[in-house]
């Protein structure tokens, strides 16, 4: 089969020739024919290629021959990188003014004549190889018979799964989970990635005598990739006559179908369903087809993806997701295969610990289980288990059911799904992996195809969401970060079919380095390359680096790779980056995050294709370079929790691509001439692309409500998650009457009413009252804090969206603004959606809102003044915890069993009440 790869780069190669800009021309004059002509040579390819996909072409000369093309396809994409490049970098120079103009012209690497003749000769050199595809070169996709049965062959070889059989089977008899108003038939849906044992579980299921007692009626049918409705009914109507069905009309088989099955109670499984969401009206005929039996019946299906589950199985309780075997169950299963009676040899023990091992890297996958603890029964060499364990199971020819089923998600994914997945395993196996760092990644490297009109961002978004729906993430464990990771064997096919365009550099693993790698990530950043090894790393386009936090690595090996197009040093242990970082002209993702850096070289400003410049806490970063701006092509600028950057460089408001800028520190000097060359908050009056989270600090340096609306925050519809902050370290600097521009640079901080998210820290107003905040009907949560003179917070009350408060050292805060403004007017609906109200070191706090209708956690801790809880508190139908700590009044009068209005609150399902200090 044609490789995948090549197929995208050829498309990606051919978009790029049909689009070179006008901007370019001036470099191209002379080759024109040239362009057009590699133009029509690789939309001959493309044909030839997608006919060798559609064939399964597959025999020594074609693979020779998409090698070659690989190789064209990558150098004519370098070349028009290039190009696009060279005219950035013209434009910059004329920007900058007339010396640098001289400086570029008396450059050899910058000079626009010198090269316009170094890229023609560049374009003139692509040869591109032709190939013709036979049909004699056909051959068919080897894969194992993967139809299933109703049979089960030997029970005692399944294991861990008692507990989710018995819950299925509670549920699929329980007729009135999942019941559905209009009579449709109730489906039950478990998902899951290939080789789980969803089909042995519905086995389990089916064959229980409880299931048997209960449905008057079973079918099994196995789906597969092709969801045909007729098909399904056929095999439906044979299970039912045993015998075969010749009716081939859809309306004369839905008839012979309910006529058998009208108010029976019955179970149909089906098994292995790959219908896609485009599909759900070919479910919703088949559905309305079945809906004819007895209010007990129900269908059960097994599918690899999530979105199949909830197309079908519309109640979340007849959902399930069925997850990996534990440990130890893992263990029984592989020893009663591996040392079942037969077996050749004697004393076991010593292979049992490397067994433990094998198990291991299975990772609970009971057909990855299944098929090693079979192989290894054959296997008596103490040697050879090791072998097994030590490597990749894909390397193993005795294995091919295991990567066959695991490939089969693979196969069946778009071409440029295939190529965003196998890119993930550059990352170590376990390593936590966020949607937006990868979807940054995919948009450096151009995997995903542009759309007219379609945010790339937002693309990669959903093919995020698809590779978890077909199950090649999941959600880590406890993760507070919405954190996924891939299991082990699917990292593994990762690596098996990016095959040679990857080089992984492992601790203690010999490292052969192949011939025109594409992409490095290595686990040990202080390996040193030999001259040799170097030069076949000339055509690297990611560089990732692990190790321990502040790791030493070899940067100046990496610099010399100019077709790079990430580079991935987190946690890197450097102060600064060379002045040869300007020789990664193709750079599209810089991450330092984590990194000692202090200071980036004026020479970055070089990189004109770099769109995401990632600092996230880089503690030490004291400024960013003065020609920040100058970075015309920069989307991503996370310097989150980088509080030792005093201020922004100013002219950030030229950076027209910009979407994220996580924080904005704001400075004013005592020396006017310093304040020249600092970034003012007007300069975020422009950036109405911004999205995501923002941090404003310094808002103590605004003088007042017209420079605060310069900001212009209320055009930025995408911010979803704001922080104002009028800074602690101001405080030195400010008199008590600069106390009163806070009221009105909050008024003049008019936010978007589609914010989710809002903290205000350090304001040193009397009152937060700013007439928008009623606008904001779609806040989630508020934090208010270390708002030492605030004595009324904003009336929130009537925010229909607001979920959570926290109110935190509030030393003057006495009410809550709805006290005030509701004592004689209209309290109902009054906080219709909070669930969570967290306060603590608010000493003044004197009373709290009576109308919490929705209220799940209170928590209060150092509230001095606070006497009583809301009598209404019995009301609180959903509060399910409340936490009072270091409250004395609160404490003597809500004390257990002793407390007078201890009786208010008993009802309360967890309650903790700790006594002051």
């Amino acid at each position: 089969m044609a490789d995948v790869g090549v197929a995208v780069l050829v498309k990606e190669v051919v978009r790029i020739l049909g689009s070179v800009a006008n901007q370019e021309f001036t470099l191209l004059r002379g080759l024109e024919g040239d362009i057009s002509s590699l133009k029509d040579d690789f939309e001959q390819i493309q044909a030839v290629l997608q006919d060798a996909e559609e064939k399964r072409v597959k025999n020594n000369a074609v693979e020779v021959w998409l090698k070659r093309l690989r190789s064209a396809s990558l150098e004519a994409e370098n070349v028009l990188d290039e190009i696009s490049t060279e005219a950035l970098l013209q434009s910059l120079h004329k920007q900058r003014g007339f010396k640098p103009r001289v400086r570029a012209f008396f450059s050899s690497n910058h000079n626009k004549y010198m090269t316009r003749v170094r890229i023609a000769h560049k374009v003139k050199d692509i040869r591109t190889p032709t190939s013709h595809v036979d049909d004699n070169e056909v051959v068919g996709q080897m894969l194992p018979d993967r139809e299933t049965s109703s049979v089960i062959h030997d029970t005692s070889v399944i294991m861990g799964r008692n507990e989710e059989r018995d819950m299925v089977i509670g549920d699929i008899c329980n007729k009135d989970i999942g019941k559905h108003e209009n009579g449709e038939v109730r489906v039950y849906g478990i998902w899951g990635m290939g080789g789980l044992g969803k089909t042995t579980l519905v086995q389990l299921v089916y064959n229980h005598e409880t299931v048997n007692q209960y449905f008057d009626l079973k079918c099994w049918v196995y789906v597969s990739e092709n969801f045909q409705v007729k098909d399904i009914m056929k095999k439906i109507i044979e299970s039912i006559d045993k015998s075969g069905c010749t009716l081939t009309q859809l309306q004369t088989l839905q008839e012979s179908l309910q006529s058998k099955l009208r108010g029976r109670k019955f179970l149909i499984v089906l098994d292995d369903v790959w219908a896609e969401e485009n599909e759900k009206a070919k479910w919703e005929e088949l559905s309305k087809t079945l809906s004819c039996g007895a209010e007990e019946s129900i269908v059960v299906m097994t599918t690899r993806l999530q979105t199949t589950t909830r197309m079908m199985a519309k109640v979340p309780e007849l959902q399930h997701k069925l997850g990996c075997l534990s440990e130890e169950d893992a263990w029984l299963l592989f020893k009663k295969l591996a040392f079942a009676q037969g077996r050749e040899g004697g004393d076991t023990s010593e292979l049992e610990l490397i067994g433990r091992g094998i198990v291991e890297k299975c990772k609970g996958l009971p057909l990855a289980v299944k098929t090693l603890g079979s192989l290894m029964w054959s296997k008596s060499s103490t040697h050879y288990w090791q072998h097994v364990k030590d490597n990749n199971l894909w390397e193993f020819e005795e294995i091919n059911m295991l990567p066959a089923i695991l490939k089969l998600s693979y196969d069946n994914l778009l071409p440029h799904l295939k190529r965003c997945f196998a890119y993930c395993c550059l990352f170590p196996k376990g390593y936590p992996i966020t949607k937006g760092e990868l979807t940054m990644l995919w948009v450096a490297n151009g995997f995903i195809p542009a759309k007219r009109g379609n945010n790339l961002y937002r693309l990669g978004e959903e093919i995020f969401n698809c590779l978890v729906w077909r199950s090649f993430f999941s959600v880590k464990a406890n993760s507070q970060h919405d954190e996924y990771v891939m299991h082990d064997l699917m990292h593994d096919m990762a690596r098996h079919v990016m095959g040679d365009d990857c080089l992984v550099i492992e601790p203690g693993k010999e490292v052969i380095i192949p011939n025109g790698v594409l992409h490095l990530s290595s686990s040990c950043p202080d390996y040193q390359f030999s001259p040799q090894e170097l030069g076949k790393l000339t055509s690297l386009r990611s560089v990732f680096m692990f190790g321990e936090m502040y790791y030493d690595c070899n940067i100046g090996q990496i610099f010399n790779h100019v077709q790079l197009r990430v580079l991935y040093l987190c946690g890197v242990d450097m102060n600064t980056l060379p002045e040869s970082v300007c020789k990664l002209k193709h750079l599209r993702y810089l991450n330092l995050s984590h990194s000692r850096i202090k200071f980036l070289c004026e020479s970055i400003i070089y990189l004109q294709n770099l769109q995401m410049l990632l600092l996230k806490k880089c503690g030490a970063l004291e400024k960013l370079p003065r020609g920040l701006r100058c970075l015309r092509n920069l989307q991503r600028l996370d310097i989150t929790g980088c509080y030792s950057l005093s201020h922004l460089p100013r002219g950030i408001k030229e950076l027209s691509s910009l979407r994220t800028l996580s924080f904005f520190p704001l400075h004013k000097s005592i020396f006017p001439f310093l304040n020249k060359s600092v970034a003012k908050i007007g300069e975020l009056g422009s950036q109405n692309l911004l999205e995501g989270k923002l941090s404003i600090r310094g808002l103590a340096f605004v003088g007042g409500l017209s420079e605060a609306k310069s900001a212009n925050l209320k055009c930025k519809t995408n911010l979803s998650d704001l922080a104002l902050d009028w800074s602690e370290k101001a405080f030195p600097r400010r008199k008590q009457q600069m106390f009163t521009y806070d009221e009105e640079v909050l008024e003049g901080l008019e936010l978007n009413p589609c914010l989710k998210e809002l903290k205000i820290h350090y304001y040193m107003g009397k009152v937060i009252s700013p007439s928008w905040m009623v606008n904001l009907n779609k806040l989630v949560g508020i934090c208010v804090s270390w708002c030492h003179n605030c004595e009324c917070i904003p009336a929130l009350g009537r925010l229909p969206s607001l979920r959570s408060i926290t109110l935190r050292y509030m030393n003057s805060l006495k009410c809550f603004h709805d006290d005030n403004t509701n004592k004689s007017g209209d309290t109902t609906n009054m906080f219709p959606s909070l669930q969570n109200l967290d306060i603590f070191y608010c000493r003044s706090l004197e009373s709290l809102p009576s109308k919490l209708p929705k209220l799940k956690g209170l928590y209060l801790d150092e509230c001095d003044e606070l006497v009583s809880l809301p009598d209404e508190i019995q009301s609180f139908k959903d509060l399910n915890e409340l936490k009072i700590e270091n409250c004395k009044h609160l404490f003597e009068r809500y004390e257990k069993e002793k407390g007078v209005d201890w009786p208010k609150i008993s009802h309360i399902p967890t309650i903790r009440m700790d006594p002051p200090r």
